[in-house]
């Protein structure tokens, strides 16, 4: 028979053994957790409920692009596109001919265009170069290969390589300034020069010219792969910082000069400045500016309206210098070109007075040749009607804004369409009139250019005042015309 002292001790027994198997069972259960990959009990998920894979992420939907007729699409016909358009330099770099023998140390590469007529225009890639400076020539190790058996429209060199006026373009930069010589062994460079002869240095038509020629040539050997090397002959994202430009010529600097170096990062050098330790450098001989297509069809009126060329010479430049667009301004700004030697208008104060009357302006007189040419562009930028005599003064309008006019005055018997043709291409307004010559002062053809120029009060205001009422109501003006 048990004590009662004995009772109690057992039922405390009982309590630890059932405390005892309650947390085995968690052990136990809690490991199980563990071994399926829960972190107990936070993130299991009971079988009635559905995980996050039951739904998976949507994946990104496709990019749709809008109908074709959506897309641009040049309203120039085929003549067009290839004078102003980017097929000029498609067109270019596909017609590359290469002229030195393959065992030669360098080559030489030509790009064709033939745009004007029987005329073929080049620019041509060299490399590598050593420098004589005893003879101010670039010396290439290059044998001309035998091109007796090929066909005769293919392009010799050197024979065939243009010249143009004011002894410029290839023909002449290669007969003057570049010597062939299969015997010269390779030498590697790491710089490249272009070699340029300018028309001039102060003529703002011919500068800007050359250097879009210039421009272009590049953008060529960039989009035209060497065949040697399987990769384009000038790497675009150089940034021209190994390229100088090289002057041919003895002009001075000129108010441009900054411009040339748009693409080329280097400093401007003259060729009567390199010395015996010039370095070797591949050489690019550039479309001179007597090739531009701007000089083609300069005297016949054109429909040709998409300019991709021009514009973007135009925002290269505008960047180059930093000039700014503003934003419109409800006063039409009118600027007025002063010219002060040659083809000056007549009675010009009272004309310019005259304009104060249109109503909704602001009027600007400006001498270009006194302004820098960033400060030029900087007034160009914020002008809405140009006004001038015909002459290189009126190259600015190139960098007018989209929906701005010109206004050109040309001497009598004079029907040169260029600016009209230009300002087409660029989207700006154009108007015209023509005034009478001074009393005759040179006893020749040429008198427009030197002669001073006669028009009527109320047709000079009347065609500035067309001009001005024409954009009356646009960018972010509403005025009545009438």
């Amino acid at each position: 028979m048990l004590s009662m002292a004995s009772r109690p001790l057992g039922l405390r027994q009982i309590n630890l053994l059932s405390l005892a198997i309650i947390l085995a069972f968690i052990y136990i259960l809690f490991f199980a957790h563990l071994r399926e990959g829960y972190l107990w009990p936070f993130d299991y998920q009971p079988p009635w409920r559905p995980t996050s894979d039951t739904h998976p992420a949507p994946e990104t939907p496709p990019v749709v692009e809008l109908p074709p007729e959506y897309q641009h699409k040049p309203t120039d016909n085929t003549w067009c596109l290839e004078r102003y358009g980017t097929k000029y330099l498609t067109n270019a770099r596909d017609l590359p001919v290469s002229y030195c023998k393959p065992q030669s140390a360098a080559n030489i590469t030509c790009f064709w265009s033939q745009t004007a007529g029987d005329r073929r225009d080049a620019m041509c890639y060299a490399g590598a170069a050593s420098y004589d400076a005893s003879q101010k020539k670039f010396r290439l190790g290059c044998g001309l290969v035998d091109m007796s058996d090929q066909d005769k429209t293919v392009p010799r060199f050197p024979d065939d390589l243009p010249i143009y006026w004011y002894e410029t373009g290839p023909g002449f930069i290669v007969a003057e300034n570049v010597e062939l010589d299969e015997n010269i062994p390779a030498a590697p460079a790491n710089r490249t020069s272009i070699l340029v002869k300018r028309e001039g240095s102060q003529n703002p038509w011919h500068s800007l010219l050359e250097i879009m020629s210039m421009s272009w040539s590049l953008d060529i050997l960039q989009i035209a792969v060497d065949d040697t090397t399987n990769k384009p002959y000038l790497d675009p994202e150089s940034g021209g910082n190994t390229t100088q430009i090289v002057l041919l010529d003895q002009h001075d600097d000129g108010p441009y000069i900054d411009l040339w170096r748009m693409f080329a990062k280097m400093p401007v050098r003259y060729i009567k400045d390199l010395g015996p330790d010039e370095p070797p450098s591949n050489l690019v001989i550039p479309f001179s500016g007597g090739s531009n297509t701007l000089w083609q069809g300069d005297w016949d009126v054109m429909n040709c309206r998409d300019g991709a060329l021009l514009r973007t010479f135009t925002d290269r430049a505008l960047e180059h210098y930093d000039i700014p667009t503003p934003e419109p301004q409800e006063i039409v700004s009118v600027t007025y070109i002063q010219r002060t030697n040659t083809r000056k208008l007549l009675n010009e104060t009272e004309h310019i007075d005259s304009l104060r009357g249109i109503p909704h302006i602001s009027l600007e007189v400006v001498d270009f040749e006194k302004l820098t040419f960033p400060r030029q562009l900087d007034v160009v930028r914020r002008t809405d009607v140009l006004v001038g005599v015909h002459g290189a003064g009126l190259a600015h309008m190139l960098f007018l804004r989209p929906g701005s006019v010109i206004v050109e005055i040309q001497p009598e018997g004079f029907h040169h369409q260029g600016f009209r043709n230009v300002a087409q291409l660029m989207d700006v307004g154009y108007f015209r009139t023509h005034a009478e010559l001074q009393e005759q002062s040179h006893d020749s053809d040429d008198r427009w250019q030197m002669e001073a120029v006669r028009v009527r009060p109320d047709k000079f205001f009347d065609i500035v005042d067309m001009a001005v009422k024409s954009i009356y109501n646009r960018a972010g003006r509403s005025f009545d015309a009438l």
